[in-house]
């Protein structure tokens, strides 16, 4: 038997490692920094980060999926591949480092600005990102999950000490460089490791125009995506003027999120495995209905527990300072089930070189969120941003479902959410494990 299925079961279990390392250190020691910081202080960092990372697809340029698409199928110009993306990513860093810093200077005070100087520092780093791309590439996420894993415990440790230490907010906001920076060390010497060479990566001008015709839609469909999961923090600025109720919404939405990372997981792992079957397209559509299986049942799963313990777990771990953020929590874990799909069928439209398709339904989703966003919070003041979200996503999949294909893709989902195709996925992940 071909052990391909279990490198993709390898790989998928090392990326969730990764990911469930994130979600505890998010637990552990996010928790204990939001604490000490304070909802006010908390909001100032969470206001940062999201600043950036709506800039951030000026950096990323929707290239990640596409890269990977590219290193499968043309395996022996990876050099090329590689040094383009490299460029690409770091021109755009920089142009992330002075808009998410010129919007802030036109419209904050010194001290937000500085906050979001320092943190936009990190895309700059995270442009040596494009190495991860290769590793997945080659189905060996694990070298990504050491690398986030060992630099994940340094950083938490190092936050402990800010705290045991009584450091200032900066110091931080400065955590984000320090960590990303541990990451591009690791993912340059597992890089080497592999007896690859960074100096005989290359730039080419029609790789580069190649790449950003294909990652067009994908920055447009981001850029869109990244207006309606991180604008939030800015909204509730917007409208209730208090960095104590933006602090008091990240804390809850930090942790409702702590979930998104098992899609990207699952998906950046089998996603190799759906392109490679692309001359199958009988076992490429089973492959995505497991896909579909995996995450509807899980976030299902997710939303239903949240909603049962969310009261004593983040009131429990966030304490009096954060009394609103328990029924935010309760609102917003629910987005896990449209979110957990759309990752999935957003994998799926781009296995099938479908990517411009994603465009029209982002612009649709955005402007659901603004219309919500702008009539339910001054409604239901804080829980009424929680609320737009799941609506917006919600109503996002609902549209997925009646417009594109709507046979085949509600044959999909029904087929999906019925038990004996879940029992089917683990039935065949016990015998790759054989």
């Amino acid at each position: 038997m071909s052990n391909t299925p279990n490198k993709y079961l390898s790989n998928s279990l090392w990326m969730l490692l990764e990911k469930s390392a994130r979600i505890v250190s998010g637990i552990l020691v996010g928790v204990l920094v939001a604490r000490y910081l304070g909802a006010a202080q908390y909001g100032l960092i969470n206001y940062a980060l999201s600043i950036m990372a709506i800039f951030t697809i000026l950096s990323t340029l929707g290239l990640e999926s596409i890269m990977v698409r590219e290193l499968i199928t043309r395996k022996e110009e990876k050099n090329k591949i590689l040094g383009t993306g490299f460029t690409l990513r770091l021109i755009g860093s920089f142009l992330v480092l002075a808009g998410a810093t010129g919007y802030s200077m036109l419209r904050d005070t010194p001290d937000k600005t500085w906050i979001v100087f320092i943190v936009s520092l990190t895309v700059v780093l995270q442009s040596f990102v494009v190495v991860d791309l290769y590793f997945q590439s080659i189905v060996k996420g694990k070298y990504t999950a050491i690398g986030q894993v060992v630099s994940l415990l340094v950083s938490s440790i190092v936050k402990l000490l800010f705290i045991y230490f009584q450091v200032g907010v900066y110091w931080f906001a400065a955590m984000a460089v320090f960590e990303a920076f541990i990451t591009l060390l690791l993912q340059w010497r597992f890089y080497t490791k592999e007896s690859e060479k960074v100096w005989l990566w290359t730039f080419s001008f029609q790789e580069a125009k190649q790449l950003l015709y294909h990652s067009l839609p994908l920055i447009i469909g981001s850029f869109v995506l990244m207006l309606y999961q991180k604008s939030g923090e800015i909204l509730v600025l917007r409208f209730l003027r208090d960095l104590n109720l933006v602090g008091q919404y990240s804390a809850a939405v930090r942790m409702s999120e702590a979930s998104y990372f098992i899609p990207v997981a699952i998906c950046a792992a089998v996603f190799p495995g759906i392109v490679n079957n692309r001359n199958n397209p009988e076992l490429q559509l089973k492959r995505y209905t497991q896909l579909c299986s995996i995450m509807l049942w899980s976030a299902c799963i997710i939303s239903i527990g949240g909603a049962l313990f969310g009261d004593f777990v983040i009131t429990y771990l966030f304490k009096e300072k954060y009394n609103l953020s328990p029924g935010v929590f309760k609102i917003h874990i629910w987005g896990a089930i449209p979110v957990f799909y759309g990752t999935a069928w957003g994998t799926w439209m781009l296995a099938q070189n479908k990517q411009r398709i994603v465009i029209y339904f982002q612009v649709w989703n955005l402007l659901i969120y603004l219309f919500s966003s702008f009539y339910l919070i001054p409604k239901f003041q804080l829980n009424g941003m929680a609320y737009a979200v799941v609506f917006t996503y919600f109503t996002g999949m609902i549209f997925t479902l009646f417009l594109y294909k709507p046979k085949e893709s509600f044959g999909i989902f029904f087929s999906a959410m019925h038990p004996k195709q879940l029992l089917e996925v683990f039935k065949y992940g016990q015998s790759q494990i054989k």
